[in-house]
């Protein structure tokens, strides 16, 4: 299934064909909530995955001020059709993903982006303080999700 598996950069692209393609699976496989607008989600693209010309790996991110570290950071969620999640893309894609953050923003100061994050809903990766991805357990949501970030190396701390 992963031959000819190849990622596709779309942050910050506005490219309607890959917008396009994820709003399509996303309708596909239903996991929308009502609230929320495909379109407005496809501006969010960070990283697609492709066997072939099959859309398989969806990544979008959404940067917003963390409290607990007062920080802008880049949320990132990821998608896989159910027949890929057991083959080993979740790690290169989320690694893809949040590369593509990392030199975004060091390209863009201004945008104070400090790091990726990301809420872990799957079952199974609760056990290590650091991912394979380098993402490390941060916190908690309300909801007793862990919330994993990951620092960039070029942001640094304002100094009061």
């Amino acid at each position: 299934m992963t031959d000819n598996l190849h990622y596709v950069t779309a942050w910050q692209r506005n490219d309607p064909k890959l917008e396009a393609d994820a709003i399509a699976m996303w309708s596909d496989m239903g996991v929308l909530h009502p609230s929320v607008s495909p379109e407005q989600r496809a501006k969010q693209l960070v990283t697609l995955a492709y066997v072939g010309d099959r859309l398989i790996g969806i990544t979008t991110a959404e940067v917003s001020r963390h409290e607990p570290v007062r920080q802008n950071i880049a949320f990132m969620r990821l998608l896989l059709r159910p027949e890929t999640e057991r083959q080993g893309i979740a790690v290169p894609i989320t690694i893809a993903m949040r590369e593509t953050l990392r030199e975004w923003s060091a390209a863009n100061p201004a945008a104070q982006i400090a790091g990726c994050g990301i809420i872990i809903t799957a079952k199974g990766y609760g056990a290590q303080p650091v991912l394979p991805a380098g993402l490390a357990l941060a916190g908690y949501t309300p909801e007793g999700l862990q919330i994993r970030l990951y620092w960039w190396d070029h942001f640094r701390l304002p100094v009061a």
